[in-house]
């Protein structure tokens, strides 16, 4: 209509035009208001902050299901029962009050597994101390049994295994150091103060660096690296914890920045293997082999779809259903010969250019066709190498779990930047997961 005066046919159509794109908003702003006020109301309901929404119509049963074998606790071996005890009967019986003594008798076996009376084991330490001759230095002797070498006034240490336990609920179950000190109270009676679990944890952060450097090389040399990343405190300044995982460990690391420079600092600048992450631009200019999670870009195409009508849904639908396509490929890559893979992979690349190469008029369908064609090479990339998932999965369930547990406390990572509560992070799984090269490491 440039240059001339638009027809009243054309503005006839540009008036209907409008009409349909005032429709599409007014929904979409009523649904978002709808979302807004279920956010606001399910953020004062502290009662059941971890609700899942209204409860199914018809919820499964809980419990076995139909089919499965019952699994019953298996009775230990004869040489690990410890105490046998002869259980009398009842002279009567509670019934009738008849007596019992003539009546057959058989023995049943119950076995009751159950811990022993936790007493603390204090051992004394004779340790010689000598002044060398020639040089007159301080020589004093150390037995592997002690955990520090410190005499007089801090003569009185803990053991290996009371802080080896304290470490473990502290570490892997996420536990306080003043429940961790209320846990030892009431296990073992003793009175266990929190700022010597919080050194205990310092020195058990200085011994495992030398083994969380050797697993840092191993990433290094690993052949998929899982990354993801979530918000995080320092002294309540914001940070980001950093997880970096494979199938054998998972590596975590605060810092300030979520910058692509995290990465290079974990992996180095040269790593070979391919980077499993999301669509997060952080990435972009890292010159390593990636592939993108396919369960973030089908959350994208969801979100793409529900918010369109028409013929605006086609292109969200398309891709979501390429994406599944490709997954489903990807599963059944052990049973299909490598030519019958590849021709089934080409044709699935192929398809995904073909949609890319449209043009899309309607906003977010542009942006999420931008988003692919930014990282085409990257989007299918768990299809060109074997040993690479189609998801992210595993670095998003390590980084779900981190900041439920608290690694170390704040000062070390306010002092040192955060480097110090890495060592901790990195051996758990490790000790949770044991896979015997990572263990010959550690």
């Amino acid at each position: 209509m440039a240059g001339r005066a638009p027809t009243y046919d054309e503005l006839l159509e540009l008036t209907r035009r409008q009409a349909r794109q005032i429709d599409e908003l007014r929904s979409e702003v009523e649904r978002l208001k709808a979302e807004l006020e279920q956010a606001r109301r399910a953020g004062k309901r502290q009662a059941a902050p971890f609700s899942k929404g209204p409860p199914k119509g018809v919820p499964r049963r809980p419990g076995r299901k139909a089919g499965h074998p019952p699994r019953h606790r298996p009775p230990p071996p004869p040489e690990q029962v410890g105490r046998t005890v002869e259980v009398p009967l009842p002279t009567n019986c509670p019934e009738c009050h008849a007596p019992l003594d003539d009546a057959p008798t058989t023995i049943h076996d119950q076995d009751q597994i159950d811990l022993p009376e936790p007493k603390p084991v204090i051992t004394r330490f004779r340790v010689p101390v000598a002044r060398c001759p020639a040089c007159c230095r301080r020589v004093q002797g150390r037995h592997p049994e002690q955990t520090s070498d410190a005499l007089g006034a801090a003569a009185v240490q803990y053991g290996p295994r009371l802080l080896g336990l304290a470490a473990d609920l502290k570490h892997r179950l996420g536990v306080s150091y003043r429940k961790c000190s209320a846990a030892l109270l009431t296990l073992t009676g003793l009175v266990v103060a929190s700022a010597a679990l919080v050194r205990s944890g310092h020195r058990l952060r200085r011994l495992a660096r030398p083994s969380y450097d050797a697993l840092v090389e191993a990433a290094r040399r690993s052949e998929v690296q899982h990354v993801d990343e979530t918000g995080w405190k320092i002294g309540g300044r914001s940070a980001w914890l950093w997880v970096f995982a494979d199938e054998h460990a998972t590596l975590s690391r605060i810092r300030p920045s979520r910058g692509h420079e995290v990465v290079v600092e974990v992996l180095g600048e040269e790593y070979e293997g391919v980077l499993v992450s999301d669509c997060f631009l952080a990435d972009d200019p890292l010159d390593f082999a990636k592939s993108k999670c396919t369960a973030h870009l089908l959350k994208r195409c969801s979100e793409v779809e529900r918010s369109k009508s028409r013929g605006a849904v086609r292109f969200s639908r398309r891709m979501a259903a390429l994406l599944r396509r490709a997954m489903a490929l990807k599963r059944r890559r052990g049973a299909m010969s490598p030519h019958g893979y590849a021709v089934q992979r080409g044709k699935v690349h192929a398809e995904l250019d073909r949609l890319l190469a449209g043009t899309y008029t309607d906003p977010n369908n542009a942006r999420l066709a931008k988003l692919l064609r930014k990282h085409r090479g990257s989007v299918l990339g768990f299809l060109d190498h074997d040993g690479v998932e189609a998801t992210n999965n595993l670095a998003e369930r390590e980084v779900r779990i981190r900041p439920v547990k608290t690694i170390l406390d704040a000062r070390a990572a306010r002092a040192q930047g955060g480097p110090g509560r890495q060592p901790a992070a990195r051996m758990r799984r490790t000790d949770v997961r044991p896979i015997p090269s990572r263990r010959a490491i550690s």
